[in-house]
């Protein structure tokens, strides 16, 4: 911004000077008859015929004390013109049209200007409105150059206010020493613009000296018109007037001799100096200070010298009329005073030069040298009141400030004694201040905050206390939860913890609802603080660390034997007595593992006491302390390893079908089932039992049946063979895998015609019309249904008779010893019995023998499979030819 009105000011000068370039060339006025009906309206006359003549009359110039008349040159018959010389300012004019068969004039306005103007007497003159553009060129550029200081002033004061309001002092002294600079500032601007005003009044008075001195010489007779043959007559009336001006000018008294002008000068119309005057009193300091600079008189001493750098710039300037300041010439500093200078300073000229224009035409110039040190000394004079006025002002702002701040720091200070209070957490204090002021309403929103602040507080507290109780303790019993022991063993040093187990707690839940189960719960837990509380006050803390389990942490030390005691009567506490609900007496038996601390080996105590309780309930124990020979390296190791194995096979799609041959034993094509494999990158095959639980537990089987039908597909998408895969319950129940295996079956209509799922037979089919719900979906496919392991478990006939099922697949505990165990050839003879009244085809799995085989070819089963006729092989082929090797 400020760059930018920086580069506007030779703008603004350029067009300045341009738009004033020829504003004060003449002006052109013209008459021409007949005159408008409008003029003629305006200054009630008829239209005027037989014209002799016709003057302008106005005040056209100050510098003539009288009205003067202008005649209008006729240029035809019926239009007159005259070329008026202007002014800057208004101009007024009227018209005087003089007719030949009457003395007296008529008085019009211009017909061609429209603009009027009322004069003193009433009447109506015309108006022309010369821009005064040296004074818009000084209004101009003073606005300009004001606005640039305050830019100037804004971004010079803002840093230092940026800068002083940092500082580590008390604020009070930062509000003083800020408004103070800013007083002082605005003290500056207020004296630059007096300084102005006041040098435009000296100019003003400077111009009416001349003025005088002109109107003078008028009344001598002077012809202005021919100053160069008048300078006798010039230099007499001159040196009579200023040599009655003997007096030096005074401020401390009054007289009609005195004069600011010390020394006055004529020049011609071309700056030729006609004549120079002095008064008596400086003719001898003029001539002294010319021979010191080697000037041969006064005379080249000022136009040389004094007016050589001012005399141009009026000659340029003449046409203007406008009175032309400037300061002595460098050439001549050398023999001034110090007072001098500093007068010249302060007035800002020293010298001036007035044109003198009539009519439009430069005549000549007045030169004049004033009296500098009397105004300069004036100036400085002001500038001193005005600095010990800023002086005293300064100090009772400073006072007053210095007052207010600290009457405005108190509050404030109160209110950081009462904020640090609050940032330490009492908010009991109530905060007052009387200030009647933004302060105080600061002071009372800050008790609104406080009141908030102390309302939320309570409520975070109790919230605090809520999430607590909820992350450290069990809602049902009270009792501290497992996350809360982890706590207390990380800060205490239990000797022992127990934990205890109600044994088949599931049981009851199904059996007398969840709410009879919560209430076992509570009753358990009571008695167990209560038995804490009675015989070991401050050694034993209960906790609630699973849905039916209990831990308790013994502090005081004591042997196994002592442990083991303990864990008898607390359970008996428990279990011997019964618990009461709804008026039912229900008993639970408890189970409970132990673990003492070994070697401050805190952390696993919890553990190592539950693995305890886990052997005692596998082993229907009631008891069992842990012991190190609990713990199985060899089987955790073990388990890593297949996770190992089964999450590399997922990730680098290791399942590979391994298929056996399904033999027809009545003539016929065989089927193949595809067994799951994992070809590992050595080249090893692990086998189902190798990696399935794993899968299971690591939640990988589902990623790994996926492949596994994937490839199955792949491998008989191109085969004449019906082949079979098995699929368990949690297959179809999962709605994504069973997604799966729909959008794999429409990928390959024709293959899933010749495929059959194995459903696998035991306890597990319970789900009736979610395996229901299965059978109709891929039996429209082409898709048959087979029965695994049948006989396995608890077999139930009922499946044969509830399910679609085409195929029996008997399980091979029946036909392994079907050749010698009497109660399983009985058992089979039913089961096939059975299937074929139903249509349903069946197999012999795990033949390992002729004499298995021939068994199960006499009970006319449909087919067979089993080592004895293939193991299952990588590919078709290999299991086709099996057979032969074996």
């Amino acid at each position: 911004m400020f760059a930018l009105l920086l580069c506007l000011l030779p703008i603004q000068t350029w067009l300045i000077n341009h738009l004033a370039s020829d504003s004060l060339e003449p002006h052109t006025l013209t008459v021409s008859l007949p005159l408008p009906d409008s003029t003629l309206e305006l200054n009630g006359i008829s239209q005027p015929t037989n014209i002799d003549k016709i003057f302008i009359s106005g005040n056209f110039s100050d510098w003539y004390s009288d009205d003067p008349f202008y005649q209008m040159q006729q240029v035809d018959e019926n239009r007159w013109q005259y070329q008026l010389a202007l002014h800057p300012g208004l101009v007024e004019y009227k018209m005087a049209i003089y007719l030949k068969d009457s003395p007296d004039p008529v008085w019009i306005t211009d017909p061609s200007n429209p603009d009027t103007a009322e004069n003193p007497w009433g009447g109506i003159n015309s108006v022309l409105n010369v821009p005064d553009w040296p004074k818009i060129r000084i209004t101009t550029k003073l606005f300009t150059l004001s606005l640039l200081g305050a830019i100037l002033l804004f971004f010079c004061l803002e840093p230092i206010l940026y800068w002083l309001l940092h500082l580590n002092m008390p604020f009070h002294r930062k509000l003083m020493w800020a408004n103070l600079l800013i007083l002082i500032c605005a003290q500056v601007v207020f004296f630059g613009y007096q300084l102005h005003q006041s040098r435009q009044l000296i100019k003003l008075s400077l111009t009416d000296a001349v003025h005088n001195m002109h109107l003078m010489l008028a009344s001598e007779d002077i012809d202005f018109n021919r100053l160069p043959e008048q300078r006798a007559k010039l230099k007499y009336e001159i040196d009579d007037f200023f040599t009655r001006a003997t007096t030096r000018i005074d401020s401390k008294q009054n007289s009609l001799f005195q004069i600011t002008i010390s020394d006055f000068a004529v020049f011609d119309a071309n700056g030729e100096l006609l004549t120079l005057h002095h008064r008596d009193q400086n003719r001898g300091i003029q001539q002294d200070r010319a021979a010191r600079l080697g000037f041969d008189s006064t005379k080249d001493y000022f136009t040389q010298g004094v007016w050589a750098e001012i005399i141009p710039i009026a000659k340029a300037q003449a046409l203007s009329g406008q009175l032309i300041t400037g300061k002595r010439s460098r050439l001549i500093n050398s023999v001034e005073t110090g007072r001098t200078f500093q007068s010249e300073w302060a007035l800002g000229f020293s010298q001036m030069i007035q044109p003198i224009v009539i009519r439009g035409q430069l005549q000549g110039f007045y030169g004049a040298s004033i009296q500098v040190k009397l105004f300069g000394a004036e100036l400085l004079k002001m500038l001193l009141f005005q600095l010990l006025l800023l002086s005293g002002v300064l100090a009772l702002a400073s006072w007053l400030l210095i007052r207010v701040g600290k009457i405005v720091t108190e509050d404030v200070l109160l209110l950081t004694s009462w904020t640090q209070k609050i940032v330490k957490g009492d908010l009991n204090e109530q905060l007052k201040i009387n200030s009647q002021d933004e302060i105080q309403q600061l002071a009372e929103n800050f008790e609104l905050m406080r009141q908030s602040l102390s309302g939320s507080f309570n409520r975070i507290e109790q919230q605090k206390s809520n999430l607590y109780f909820e992350a450290y303790f069990n809602n049902l019993t009270g009792l501290p939860n497992r996350k809360k022991l982890y706590s207390d063993m990380a800060e205490q040093t239990p000797h022992a913890l127990m934990v205890l187990n109600i044994n088949q707690f599931g049981q009851i839940n199904d059996f007398y609802s969840l709410a009879t189960g919560d209430a076992i719960l509570q009753e358990v837990a009571s008695r167990l603080v209560d038995y804490a509380k009675e015989h070991h006050a401050n050694e034993h803390q209960v906790y609630k660390t699973s849905a039916d389990e209990f831990a308790i942490t013994i502090a005081n030390p004591m042997d196994e034997q002592q442990l083991m005691t303990l864990a008898e009567r607390i359970m008996d506490e428990v279990s011997e007595h019964a618990i009461e609900i709804d008026d039912n007496e229900l008993y639970i038996n408890m189970i409970a593992g132990a673990a003492l601390c070994v070697d401050n080996n805190y952390s696993r105590l919890h553990q190592q006491a539950d693995l305890a309780r886990r052997f005692a309930r596998d082993r229907h124990q009631r008891f069992r302390l842990f012991t190190e020979d609990l713990l199985d390296p060899k089987a955790f190791e073990d388990n890593m390893h297949q996770s190992r194995l089964v999450a590399q096979a997922v990730q680098n799609d290791l399942v590979v079908p391994f298929v056996q041959m399904i033999k027809p034993l009545t003539g016929g094509v065989p089927k193949f089932e595809c067994l799951m494999r994992i070809r590992l990158e050595d080249g090893h095959i692990l086998t189902p039992a190798m990696f399935m639980q794993t899968a299971l537990r690591s939640r990988l089987y589902p990623h790994l049946m996926q492949s596994m039908l994937e490839k199955s597909f792949a491998l008989f998408a191109n085969q004449p063979y019906d082949f079979s895969v098995n699929v368990t319950l949690d297959d179809i129940a999962d709605p994504i895998r069973l997604k799966q295996l729909q959008a794999l079956l429409r990928a390959n209509p024709e293959t899933c015609k010749r495929l059959t799922f194995e459903l696998l037979e035991s306890e597990q089919i319970t789900n009736y019309d979610l395996v229901r719900d299965f059978i109709k979906l891929v039996k429209p496919m082409g898709c048959t249904i087979a029965i695994d392991d049948f006989g396995a478990g608890y077999s139930n006939f009922v499946h044969l008779l509830g399910l679609d099922i085409d195929i029996v697949k008997i399980d091979g505990s029946l036909i392994r010893n079907l050749d010698t165990d009497a109660k399983a050839q009985q058992l089979v003879e039913t089961v096939v019995s059975f299937a074929k009244k139903m249509g349903i085809l069946t197999v012999a799995e795990f033949v390992d023998s002729q004499q298995v085989l021939d068994k199960v070819i006499e009970y006319q089963i449909d087919f067979a499979q089993g080592f004895y006729l293939g193991k299952p092989q990588p590919c078709i082929n290999s299991a086709r030819r099996c057979r032969s090797s074996n």
